[in-house]
């Protein structure tokens, strides 16, 4: 379960739940195929590392509404 950082702060970023598990499970699945060195000897799971890049604005979806 993600808590950090909150659900709540990346749906206020991208507009709808839906808009945040897209964007970070897209992110997410990106990392663990293209750049696995990134979160070996890390004790982030690829979802957390994704979510937190969400939220410091360095990966960005489209936000609706």
């Amino acid at each position: 379960m993600l808590f950090e950082p909150p659900i709540d702060a990346l749906v206020k970023m991208l507009g709808c739940r839906y808009a945040v598990a897209v964007v970070v499970g897209a992110r997410a699945k990106d990392l663990a195929n293209k750049i696995p060195a990134l979160l070996n000897g890390s004790s982030n799971l690829a979802i957390d590392y994704a979510a937190n890049e969400v939220l410091r604005g360095e990966v960005v979806g489209v936000k609706t509404k």
